[in-house]
């Protein structure tokens, strides 16, 4: 296992899968990673060196919010959302379906977070 980004990422996986581990980047977002840096998504991760896991850290970390600032960064909006009452507000408070879909047919959530 290679610790990346504070994230545990098996050294055999391809670069392009192995970046889709991180929560907030997905295999899309891996492969325009790779090809503005000039890296192989092919290449597995134990093939890199220091300097391009530097090169590839540093560029995630400027350029992308991920993992537990990400996680944060939602459930700030949606607390806000709670915080003046609106409409989708009510229904993540008491665990309904927001985003208009079939409810009928669908078990619920119940319980308030």
């Amino acid at each position: 296992m290679t610790v990346f980004l504070n994230i545990n990422i098996p050294k055999h996986t391809n670069l392009e899968i192995g970046l889709s581990y991180i929560y907030g980047i997905g295999r899309k977002e891996s492969v325009k990673i790779c090809k503005k840096l000039g890296l192989n998504p092919r290449l597995p991760f134990k093939n890199l060196n220091d300097h391009f896991l530097n090169n590839l850290k540093s560029y995630i970390e400027f350029n992308y919010i991920y993992g537990f600032h990400l996680k944060r960064l939602k459930r700030q909006n949606i607390n806000a959302l709670i915080k003046i009452r609106s409409y989708r507000g009510s229904r993540h408070f008491f665990g309904y379906l927001v985003r208009g879909q079939r409810s009928k047919n669908k078990k619920i959530r119940t319980h308030i977070r």
